[in-house]
């Protein structure tokens, strides 16, 4: 019987040939190692996140203990009660049109301030401060404390699988970050921003400020990863797939195209984690009440039974089905968010260096357990033909 260790370098690497075995061969499998299930097949994993059998409530849950209480670590009423206005902001009428004008604006101003002929670290550099520094408008928490953002909201997310790092800084920074947020609510937050909006919600006693400093800091910490992530995953993608590359770079259908199906075949999430309320049973196992399960969205992403070819690359894909944000009542809200943000700044990196490359042979792969991305990606910022 085989098995996986979770935190073994080459899994980390490369973990997709251990999905397809245990997709094959034990679909839900027990890993001592984590004391969790493992879920690996497409089916299976979107049955967990919509069977009342499981719920993500759990007091000992990481991101509660490094965030505090956010919408997901709650289901039920109180769950819909505080995602309904999130909602409402996120995808309602308004549709985001003055985030995506933020967004689009400094995505262009990040490139407009990169040096041709250079060779930059995209990883470390725009791929972090693109997208917190827009969730952080969309929030609107001024300019002159984006750095101070930027590394306490790296810091606390760094923590988020498992991490053993000093969990007692993590706790003096998250009271620090949910001071300063309760500061920017007391005091007015701008309007036209998510906290302008979500002080008129505690004002008019929809929320409480505690629930209030939940909604803010869970936006910044998924704005943070996950776009960081599909930005580096998609620009790591596009120097392996040159051929899709030159078509994308000046179709904007095709560049979204493109990060969907980045965002199917290298999720910057691989796995999510739900608790079973009763004794179940999924694909033959028997689940006792009070096991945890962890869900291998990245794997189900890659299952035969749902996409066509599907260890193939494909752009061109309909990427319907995919899981990357999650499925049902806890699927994510920020998922045009982070696709605009990245099709911004890429789109807007293409077309003023159309000979963007790689310059490392080979480049670093993409790694990480729950979360995935590469440590580094150099390229050269250079025009369409530069050798």
């Amino acid at each position: 019987m085989r098995s996986i260790a979770f935190l073994s370098p080459d899994f980390l690497a490369n973990p997709w040939p251990r999905y397809a075995h245990f997709r094959e061969e034990q679909p839900v499998w027990w890993s001592d190692e984590i004391r969790m299930f493992c879920v690996f097949r497409h089916r299976d994993i979107r049955a967990c996140l919509t069977s009342p059998d499981y719920t993500v409530e759990y007091p000992f849950r990481v991101s509660r203990q490094v965030f505090g209480e956010t919408l997901l670590d709650l289901d039920g009423p109180r769950h819909t009660r505080l995602r309904r206005p999130l909602a409402g902001l996120l995808l309602g009428r308004r549709d985001n049109v003055a985030f995506r004008a933020a967004a689009e604006e400094r995505a262009r101003t990040a490139v407009a301030a990169l040096n041709p002929g250079t060779v930059l670290d995209m990883v470390s550099g725009p791929a972090r401060a693109v997208p917190l520094t827009a969730t952080a408008a969309f929030l609107g928490i001024p300019a002159e404390r984006h750095d101070w953002l930027l590394h306490t909201v790296e810091y606390l997310v760094s923590h988020l699988d498992g991490s053993s790092g000093d969990f007692a800084r993590a706790s003096v920074l998250r009271t620090e970050l949910e001071e300063y947020l309760v500061g920017l609510l007391s005091m007015g937050a701008p309007p036209r921003s998510m906290l302008g909006e979500v002080r008129t919600w505690v004002r008019d006693g929809e929320l409480t400020t505690a629930e209030a400093v939940g909604l803010a800091t869970l936006t910044l910490a998924a704005g943070f990863e996950t776009s960081t992530g599909l930005i580096s995953n998609t620009l790591h993608c596009l120097a392996r797939h040159p051929e899709h590359a030159a078509a994308a770079a000046g179709d904007s259908d095709r560049l979204r195209s493109f990060l969907k199906e980045t965002l199917r075949w290298e999720p910057p999430q691989h796995d999510t984690v739900r608790f079973a309320r009763r004794d179940t049973t999924l694909s033959g196992v028997r689940i006792p009440a009070g096991s945890a399960l962890k869900l291998v969205l990245a794997s189900g992403n890659r299952d035969a039974e749902v996409f066509d070819h599907a260890e193939e690359f494909r752009p061109d894909r309909s990427t319907h089905g995919s899981l990357t944000f999650g499925h049902g009542s806890h699927s994510c809200l920020g998922t045009h968010i982070a696709l605009d943000v990245a099709e911004a700044f890429i789109g807007a990196l293409l077309a003023r260096f159309p000979g963007l490359r790689a310059v490392d042979d080979p480049m670093p792969p993409i790694t990480g357990s729950t979360f995935r991305r590469p440590q580094a990606l150099r390229m050269r910022l250079g025009p369409k033909g530069e050798s």
